[in-house]
């Protein structure tokens, strides 16, 4: 499956996004180990990138101030705007951005978050030093993703995925500390659920969150 094959993929799945089963659950989790990890502030400006339709980012509206949800697919920031129509979200936004691609936007946050992204991503040793230059002087990246899936059982009803199968508590730490980043930690961040040949099995998330030094 080629990138390409890859955006198409969400671009079709995003009418549907948010009723899918457990999504809202997962990114619940994920929001609370954010809560645990990262000193969150009424006052903070947020990137969420690979956002979809920025369920993560919504789940954290009464910790944040506002955010811009990012993704590469175009369907599924359709539908976060309509999302973020809500007064709720008032000067919340929705762009397209293929964070490991593009020009970098020309502005910084106090908050980077993503949600099970990085692992569609080539090179993201690469892509976490970009985020990393997103950041304001003591800003965070708070980056949930898989943890190693060795049998490949996550990916398993995609025919020809060619992401990773997730990640070591390693290689996320040493990569957020080759970016720049300190207080850097990997912890727990919840699970997903996924059948798999027939059977519900529960998949380790892990969550990787840094900060950029102050001057």
């Amino acid at each position: 499956m080629t990138a390409h094959d890859d955006h198409r993929r969400f671009d079709d799945l995003a009418a549907e996004w948010d009723s899918r089963p457990h999504a809202r659950e997962r990114a619940d989790m994920i929001a609370a180990a954010i809560r645990d990890t990262v000193p969150l502030s009424p006052a903070m400006r947020v990137l969420e990138v690979g956002g979809g339709t920025g369920l993560l980012s919504r789940a954290l509206v009464d910790d944040i101030g506002t955010a811009v949800v990012t993704d590469v697919s175009g369907a599924m920031v359709d539908v976060a705007g309509e999302m973020l129509a809500d007064p709720r979200y008032a000067g919340w936004s929705a762009r397209r951005l293929d964070i490991e691609h593009d020009d970098l936007p020309d502005e910084t946050f106090d908050l980077v978050l993503s949600q099970l992204a990085l692992h569609h991503m080539g090179d993201v040793p690469g892509v976490i030093v970009r985020l990393a230059a997103l950041l304001t002087p003591g800003g965070w990246v708070a980056l949930a993703d898989l943890e190693h899936d060795a049998d490949g059982g996550f990916h398993r009803h995609v025919h020809g995925f060619s992401g990773h199968h997730g990640f070591s508590r390693e290689d996320l730490g040493r990569w957020l500390t080759a970016a720049g980043l300190v207080e850097v930690t990997v912890g727990d961040a919840g699970f997903d659920v996924k059948e798999v040949e027939g059977e519900e099995r529960r998949f380790p998330l892990l969550l990787a969150a840094g900060r950029r030094p102050s001057p």
